[in-house]
């Protein structure tokens, strides 16, 4: 049976830079392919990804106008372009995965493919499938939602498809009965042991001679996230499983050899939950010494001085670590686990020991002052990261500051299917958009805003930060000059910016 798995269109209509692949969808690629389907990933952004470097997200806001107007013109050519490469796939099934934020193009998409192919059936998937399945049944054109890990359950429902197996049997499935009624079919049990998952088929990537070794090195370690932050939806639950060190190894070294990537970047939620095992594969890359480099996500409860040192020499050239705040009201209120004291103690051994690492920081969130947003950005002079990212919050359903936010008065969690497409993605649920935070009138927010946006700016820009970032790349720059050539735009673009 001939799958194409759809990753529809966002970054194109705004300009930014569109890294990477999608993970989950090669995933389920591979599993398809290894039981004798034909399955092909089409990432819509990917046909123009060489063209697209700009990683400029002050503006963020503005270009996303862009990407609103674009979901409603139905005859901007990239509908057409999705039209054509289906036609040209010739798909027995269309596999589609939805993300909050581009939500109404994920729509479009799949109206626009119904009404082209009505007799190809459409199944969804991803975050927003996962956590909001009922809204997804507002769109006529879905046929079918594929809830939570979905490794099993597209091979039971291709069974279905095919007349093999009795639609109630496939579990984690969501569908519309001959009475219309939405049936949630029973939940499929996670898969225990990840090492019987096939890595990733960027194989089967269609536009796979448009993304770099960079964008190639992107392995998940670990499935689930223990801890209860308030932000955080949890699509894999809240206990981590696994893959063995072997298996991680086995596909860094692959990459290397197939795709020539020296840089891996592991999107794990917390890279480095269990120290043990990340002590163990760092011992491993020591002993091989590959000449790759990786960065990771983690927190700050999760590393010690001996682990950062460990991890330095087994090649890792950033670690990103979830800051959020600089107020202890705030850090309270997102249930993070952490103490400033125990932030402050591992950054600064992080800088002791020259390790290159990455801080994310987070304003506009539900109760905050103009004093806690100002205390972020003096926090985070104090403990003076390499990067420093920052990003406007945004809420999700089915999350704690999510009720928050409706107990505020701020958000309506009820919206229907055309809202998404009168809504900027930055302002979705918000009663109004201009009125973000309870305590902090419109126009003293977007005083503060921009305040904090160019502080954050500025120390990014700062020399001895964009030379420390260009040092903990150099191995890249000597195998791949083209990611140099990249770099020093993107650089340059930081440096020009108002």
């Amino acid at each position: 049976m001939n799958i194409l798995f759809i990753d529809p269109p966002f970054k194109r209509f705004t300009g930014f830079s569109n890294p990477y692949f999608p993970v989950g969808l090669a995933y389920l690629s591979a599993v398809c392919n290894q039981n004798g389907h034909s399955a092909v990933v089409y990432e819509v952004d990917a046909q123009e990804k060489t063209k697209t470097i700009d990683m400029d997200f002050s503006h963020e806001h503005q270009k996303l106008e862009l990407y609103k107007q674009a979901v409603n013109d139905v005859t901007n050519p990239i509908w057409e372009e999705i039209i054509q490469t289906v036609q040209g796939q010739k798909p027995d099934v269309i596999g589609i995965t939805i993300m909050t934020t581009k939500i109404a193009s994920a729509i479009r998409t799949v109206r626009i493919l119904k009404e082209n192919f009505s007799d190809i059936p459409i199944i969804v998937g991803g975050p927003h499938a996962t956590l909001i399945p009922e809204q997804c049944f507002k769109v006529d054109s879905i046929d079918y939602v594929m809830q939570g890990e979905s490794e099993r359950t597209i091979l039971s429902f291709l069974s279905f498809i095919a007349g093999a197996l009795d639609i109630k049997k496939v579990n984690n499935l969501s569908y519309r009965d001959s009475l219309g009624k939405i049936v949630h079919n029973e939940p499929e049990k996670l898969i225990e042991t990840l090492d019987e998952i096939p890595f990733p088929d960027r194989e089967s990537l269609l536009y796979l001679p448009n993304y770099s070794s960079e964008d190639l090195g992107i392995i998940m370690a670990t499935r689930g996230c223990p801890y209860g932050c308030t932000y955080c939806a949890h699509m894999f639950g809240r206990r981590v499983r696994k893959r063995s060190v072997e298996n991680v190894l086995d596909e860094m070294l692959l990459l290397k050899k197939k795709y020539g990537a020296i840089q891996i970047s592991f999107k794990d939620d917390t890279f480095t939950v269990d120290k043990e095992w990340t002590t163990e594969l760092c011992h491993k890359l020591i002993e091989i010494d590959c000449g790759i480099n990786w960065d990771c996500t983690t927190r700050v409860d999760t590393v010690d001085e001996t682990l950062i040192k460990l991890m330095k020499k087994a090649g890792c050239n950033d670690i990103r670590i979830g800051i959020e705040t600089g107020s202890q009201r705030i850090l309270d209120e997102t249930k993070k686990g952490i103490t400033f004291n125990q932030v402050k103690s591992i950054t600064k051994k992080l800088n002791k020991n020259r390790m290159m690492w990455t801080g994310y920081f987070m304003y506009g969130l539900p109760s905050e002052t103009v004093e806690d947003i100002q205390s972020t950005y003096t926090f985070m002079q104090e403990l003076n990261p390499n990067y420093a990212g920052l990003g406007l919050y945004n809420p999700f359903p089915r999350t704690e500051l999510f009720d928050q936010g409706i107990k505020l008065g701020l958000l309506e969690e009820n919206v229907d299917i055309d809202y998404f497409f009168k809504t900027n993605p930055k302002d979705y649920y918000f009663k109004d958009p201009t009125k973000r935070v309870s305590d902090i009138e419109p126009d003293e927010f977007k005083k503060i805003e921009i305040k904090i946006q160019e502080a954050f700016d500025l120390h990014n820009k700062k020399i001895s930060n964009l030379a420390r970032r260009a040092i903990s790349r150099r191995n890249n720059y000597v195998k791949h000059p083209k990611i140099l050539i990249h770099d020093l735009v993107k650089g340059f673009r930081m440096t020009k910016r108002d």
